[in-house]
């Protein structure tokens, strides 16, 4: 969806919608058939007296466990705000600015590539399942060995009793 970016703001506009999986061709998703929520609206505080773009998305995207390569839904709830700024040399500024970062405003702005940005950004890199149930899972456990278990076996195998040698 094309909007003009700064007629929305000047307006104070609000908008609403689904987008389809299956439009978000960057995201790798084995079930394609479901949607993000999102709603856009304009802030009131923005600042540097540029307006504020708010962006909530949310839904549930299909995503493959890296642990046992079984599927698992991973729930996405997206809150973004975004400085609105003229032109790329004022968005470069305002990059210093932690609390939001700065989209550059135009006619024809693509907030279907916006929603899908945001979306792969709140991805895991590596998802997993808190707890993988399947018998194939690889062999990654959560818990490891304490490296102190291994000396302490160790240093009873030298003793060859496992006494305390007198002390």
């Amino acid at each position: 969806m094309k909007i003009d970016l700064f007629e929305f703001a000047r307006l104070g506009g609000e908008a609403s919608g689904q987008l389809a999986l299956a439009d978000m061709q960057r995201i790798d998703a084995p079930d394609r058939s479901g949607a993000m929520i999102w709603k856009a609206a304009v802030g009131s505080d923005g600042r540097r007296g540029l307006p504020r773009l708010d962006l909530d998305i949310d839904g549930t995207i299909e995503l493959v466990c890296q642990r046992c390569l079984q599927p698992m839904m991973q729930e996405v709830a997206i809150r973004s705000h975004f400085l609105i700024a003229p032109n790329e040399e004022v968005a470069v500024a305002l990059d210093d600015d932690d609390a939001y970062d700065a989209i550059v405003g135009a006619v024809d702005f693509d907030l279907d590539a916006l929603i899908e940005d945001e979306v792969i950004l709140a991805l895991p890199i590596a998802p997993r399942h808190k707890v993988c149930t399947d018998e194939n899972a690889l062999l990654y456990k959560d818990e490891k060995p304490s490296p102190f278990a291994a000396l302490a076996a160790l240093k009873i195998g030298l003793r060859g009793d496992g006494g305390d040698n007198g002390r």
